[in-house]
């Protein structure tokens, strides 16, 4: 389990060296929202400057306002160009949330949702999708959030008990980081989201930066859980073989050949 933060020009000026000293593991940054470049966030570029010149791995999100599929689309397009040219070890979150979003379809959410994502996706991010546990679980059917990258809100309890994998937990909007001024959001991260991601060449790794994998090749009754326990020693990190794989369900079968992410 990873230490994390996520911020945005609500925390100001941040001083990314003390960040750093306290233990602070990943950082995940407001790219910015809306489908207008100049909405983009204020303080990205230093955040995402201080964030690579102290060594934290970081990925970004977009705050959505999208009611229809087009709109997604611009809000997909106007990300990807406040994000060029840099590199991310964490994915590319789609914040979905305002208030204006809650009385459309469910269906329309997922393909507002699939939109931006897949647009993203095609231009090599590793994308994922950002909510509070409700919203994702009224709204978002197992098969779409095994499909992306998924980072719950779930704040005032000890331990959230969203039912579906996630890669990251935000447990906490009152935290306090040195070098950051007022409250900022606690996460704890359970993928090791920098190992996969330049693994898989997307969010501006190169393809001769790719780390190399053993594989497995499947039998009868193998399970991801058991592979997992194999190979890394602690079942629970199956979510990295599924995602190491692009793999959108559980289900595995005899000769399939996995690729193993290293301990």
């Amino acid at each position: 389990m990873t230490k994390g933060i996520d911020v945005s020009v609500h925390q100001g000026d941040i001083d990314w060296k003390k960040v750093k000293s306290d233990a602070v593991e990943f950082a995940i940054l407001r790219a910015g929202y809306g489908w207008a470049l100049s909405q983009k966030d204020a303080q990205f570029e230093k955040n995402y400057a201080g964030c690579k010149s102290n060594g934290i791995p970081a990925g970004a999100y977009w705050y959505s306002y999208a009611l229809s599929v087009d709109e997604a689309k611009k809000e997909a397009e106007v990300c990807m160009k406040s994000v060029e040219n840099k590199v991310f070890e964490y994915p590319i979150y789609f914040d979905i949330e305002n208030k204006t979003q809650l009385a459309l379809a469910e269906d329309q959410l997922q393909k507002i949702t699939a939109a931006f994502c897949d647009e993203l996706e095609a231009a090599g991010y590793w994308v994922g999708i950002y909510s509070y546990k409700s919203f994702l679980e009224a709204n978002f059917t197992p098969e779409m959030l095994n499909r992306y990258a998924v980072w719950v809100a779930h704040t005032g309890v000890t331990q959230t008990n969203f039912r579906y994998p996630h890669g990251i937990w935000q447990y906490s909007h009152t935290g306090k980081i040195a070098g950051i001024n007022g409250s900022v959001d606690l996460n704890y991260g359970y993928i090791d989201y920098p190992r996969l991601v330049k693994a898989s060449g997307r969010n501006g790794f190169s393809k001769n930066e790719q780390e190399q994998s053993i594989t497995h090749t499947v039998v009868k009754n193998d399970s991801l859980w058991a592979i997992a326990s194999r190979y890394l020693g602690d079942g629970s990190r199956y979510p990295e073989i599924k995602a190491l794989n692009n793999l959108t369900s559980d289900t595995i079968y005899s000769g399939q050949i996995l690729k193993i992410p290293e301990k």
